[in-house]
């Protein structure tokens, strides 16, 4: 067969590999499917009542970069990611590159979202126990936090709580709990229920309202009977707030819980998996730089014993974070050291090679083997270097 590109990178030809000899431990286990060491989560609720004053007063990038920096950093055990980023030397910075900009943008992610969890967990409690003055602390001491916080699109459950937590806050409780019933309260509340009947579900119930207007729309729902039927000599604060508290309130305090509760959950995973990933980033960096070695472009012959053929082609192994634009790429790559572990799967069947790096990166030698039941052995040999 004559030679030919495979952009894709995808060989269906070769298959699953026996381990080389010499290849390692490390890489026989990842061939094996085994379990990377599962690494311990540092006690993130304890942190979070610790830094709770310095998460709420976080409002620019730079300031959660400082803080990771200072405090979160040595609390999370991110020892690697810490030194990495306060290593500012020329080398260092030439060295790693785009995987220190990257680290960066995780430290600022992971300190926000550690942020996100102690807000909503901090709504959370204050709306099961019906504090609507610690809900109004709260809400004031968020403000300056929350157009950082809420940028863009993330965070959609914490941004539906503090909408509602601010709802929840604008009506004030003036003397609603007298037993008087004040003037004119029948009838205002007549209208009300009458007019707005349902309190969740469709886009006209008082919930689906306060989510999409807020307090302004609140407050001028509240204040509509008035419109129609001006009475200089009633108290309308006084009017909607006993409204407020005894229609609205229950369902408030219950939406508002339960959007806390996932906007907790959500922060609580994002924070787990940047904390994960920064505490990976040695390994990750060790992977870039074994996916940039193998980048180029490589002459492939492959002998299949089971068939007594050898095969040519010519493969295109793309840079770091480039994906293919013309077809399938292995599913799983592996360098470590000198060993490099390919899988391809395809319909039908899979394939692996295990392979070592020889000629000071300019050649691979190995096996493969396949699903199919053929086994051979690979040459490569570089024939171009690694474009972008």
């Amino acid at each position: 067969m004559g030679s030919r590109t495979l952009r894709s990178l995808f060989v269906p030809l070769i298959g699953v590999v026996a381990a080389v000899v010499g290849s390692g431990l490390a890489l026989q286990a990842v061939e094996a499917g085994l379990q990377a060491p599962v690494l311990e989560p540092p006690d993130f609720p304890s942190i979070l009542r610790v830094e709770a004053r310095n998460l709420t007063a976080i409002t620019s990038d730079v300031e959660a970069s400082v803080l990771f920096s200072t405090r979160l950093g040595p609390l999370l055990d991110l020892k690697d990611a810490l030194a990495a980023l306060t290593d500012q030397s020329p080398a260092s910075k030439s060295a790693h590159g785009t995987a220190s900009s990257d680290l960066t943008k995780a430290a600022v992610r992971l300190t926000a979202d550690m942020a996100a969890w102690r807000l909503a967990a901090a709504v959370k409690e204050a709306a099961n126990a019906e504090d609507i003055t610690g809900l109004q602390t709260i809400q004031q001491e968020a403000l300056p936090q929350q157009g950082w916080l809420l940028k863009g699109e993330e965070r959609a459950f914490l941004r539906r709580t503090m909408t509602h937590s601010a709802v929840l806050t604008s009506i004030q409780s003036l003397q609603v709990q007298d037993s008087d019933q004040p003037v004119g309260y029948e009838e205002y509340a007549t209208y009300l229920d009458r007019t707005y009947p349902r309190l969740i579900g469709p886009d006209s119930s008082w919930l689906a309202m306060a989510e999409r207007e807020g307090p302004a729309g609140l407050r001028r729902r509240l204040m509509e009977f008035w419109e129609r039927a001006p009475q200089s000599h009633i108290d309308r604060d006084k009017l909607a707030a006993r409204y407020f508290h005894i229609k609205l309130r229950p369902v408030l305090v219950a939406h508002l819980a339960a959007l806390a509760i996932r906007a907790e959950a959500e922060a609580e995973q994002r924070t787990r998996e940047e904390w994960f990933r920064l505490r990976s980033w040695q390994d990750t960096l060790q992977e870039m730089k074994g996916l940039a070695r193998l980048c180029g472009t490589w002459q492939w012959t492959v002998h299949n014993h089971k068939h007594h053929q050898e095969h040519k082609m010519v493969l295109s192994f793309l840079p770091p974070g480039v994906v293919s634009p013309d077809g399938p790429r292995p599913a799983k790559i592996v360098v470590l050291g000198d060993a490099v572990y390919l899988r391809w799967e395809y319909q039908g069947g899979y394939q692996e090679d295990s392979l070592l790096f020889t000629g000071g990166s300019q050649r691979l030698e190995g096996t493969f083997t396949n699903s199919a039941g053929a086994w051979g052995s690979i040459t490569g040999k570089r024939t171009a270097a690694c474009s972008p």
